[in-house]
């Protein structure tokens, strides 16, 4: 920003200008009272003369100063030189009015084109202001919301939606948490976000946007259901594959016949091992999958943990190290199922990616903010392009297409996190591994945790 000159400043304002008026008056009566006296010791034409000559002489000079007082506010707004004389205020003023049309002819024009905008976008908005009222909407949300309930300004979010869930939504957007929910209305599914808006920094309302995504949610559901019903009749068929196949085993077969007798098997286990995990995702996904929390005691199931480890993946020359940053005895609700199912996942993987004679870690932290269980290897690491999409269903990352794998461990885990009220990221490096973390939340009945044993 420009440094304005201080003694601008001070010759500014009512003080500035009585002390210029006083400076003044006194310069005229010196001069008026010197000259009368001087000269004829008294009142004279010399006298008259040079009193109002003298005054003629502070009036102009009090013009220009104040002239100055106008000119400078005036060339700032204009971004011009400041008018110096009173010639010159008409032409500056009348800049000054053009600007202000200009500025009101923007303004008038980018209203227009905002409400242009409102008006054609397929998507509903709505505006909260700082009450928590309805401000502004466009009609693509009057349309989703249907026209049984029209919307007007000053309408409370209760008004505005009739349900339970999207009051206490919005509140949280006040606080400055966005939030994403689905509501139904008449014959349509909304996805709703609320985005605290807050264009001077504070949070000074909420924006809405409403999405229809009826048809979404119906191609979602058929999938699902299609996934739900393959899988399920594929399981008879590979069962009996597995048993024809056993019993070729028993008889004497050449060679040749043996190997491929093992390729069926093999292939057949890869076959389960996908349809347990398809039908795995779909029952996640449809909401069949229910949590059964329980006072899980974490000592305990950390003892498991190492124990299956050791059966599962004892062959495979990785070392798994457990550390635990908790209190002594603490106890956790959860899922034991499902927590152990998060982590042989993130487990498997990160054996799969390590070196022969290399260490996997799982690290767990319980404080007042969660429970964060984490799982980092030493492997070749995942691109950063890639990272984004490791969690998507059958998406495999290109180091990992010739490693065994269905392609769904990962989207489970997502799932399931979200399933519990968590979320799952991951940080790599090329070359420098994968860590992976869970971060899960405190459930009601679990007391805070107090500083982590070391």
């Amino acid at each position: 920003m420009d440094q304005q000159d201080p003694s601008s400043q001070r010759d500014t304002g009512l003080p500035a200008f009585m002390g210029r008026a006083i400076l003044c008056l006194g310069a005229m009566l010196f001069l008026g009272v010197g000259l009368g006296m001087g000269l004829h010791k008294g009142a004279s034409v010399v006298w008259t003369l040079g009193l109002l000559g003298t005054l003629a002489f502070v009036l102009v000079l009090m013009a220009r100063w104040q002239v100055r007082l106008v000119a400078e506010p005036l060339g700032q707004l204009l971004r011009e030189a400041r008018p110096m004389a009173f010639e010159d205020l008409p032409g500056a003023w009348s800049a000054l009015e053009q600007e202000n049309l200009d500025l009101k002819e923007r303004a008038t024009r980018e209203d227009q084109l905002l409400r242009s905008i409102m008006t054609r976008l397929e998507e509903g908005v709505l505006l909260f202001g700082p009450g928590g009222s309805l401000e502004t909407y466009n009609p693509a949300a009057q349309r989703l919301l249907g026209l049984g309930a029209p919307l007007a300004p000053g309408m409370r979010a209760g008004s505005v939606f009739q349900d339970p869930e999207s009051p206490v939504a919005i509140q949280r957007a006040y606080l400055g948490v966005p939030s994403e929910w689905r509501l139904t209305r008449a014959v349509r599914t909304l996805r709703v976000r609320a985005i605290p808006f807050a264009p001077s920094g504070a949070v000074a309302g909420v924006l809405l946007t409403l999405d229809d995504v009826t048809r979404q949610e119906a191609l979602e559901t058929t999938r699902q259901k299609f996934i739900s019903n393959v899988s399920h009749e594929l399981k008879t068929p590979a069962t009996a594959i597995r048993i024809a196949a056993e019993n070729l085993q028993e008889e004497q077969l050449p060679e040749s016949a043996q190997a491929s007798t093992q390729s069926i098997l093999r292939s057949v286990d890869r076959l389960a091992l996908l349809l347990g995990d398809l039908s795995e995702l779909s029952r996640i996904e449809s909401g069949a999958l229910r949590l059964e929390p329980v006072r899980l005691d974490l000592d305990a199931f950390l003892v498991s943990v190492e124990r299956d480890y050791r059966t599962r993946h004892s062959a495979s020359g990785v070392t798994l190290e457990i550390r635990k940053e908790a209190p002594e005895g603490m106890v956790l609700m959860a899922d034991p199922l499902r927590l152990s199912q998060i982590l042989e996942n993130l487990i498997s993987n990160a054996v799969k990616f390590s070196p022969a004679g290399g260490t996997v870690n799982l690290r767990v932290e319980v404080s007042s903010r969660g429970q964060l269980w984490e799982v980092s290897d030493l492997g070749p690491g995942i691109p950063e392009a890639e990272q984004g999409r490791i969690f998507e269903r059958f998406y495999r990352a290109q180091g990992a297409k010739s490693k065994p794998g269905t392609g769904l461990g990962l989207a489970i885990v997502k799932h399931l996190c979200r399933l519990m009220g968590g979320e799952v990221t991951v940080e790599s490096r090329p070359g420098k591994g994968a860590r992976f973390r869970v971060m899960l939340p405190l459930l009601q009945d679990q007391p805070p945790a107090g500083p982590p044993s070391r």
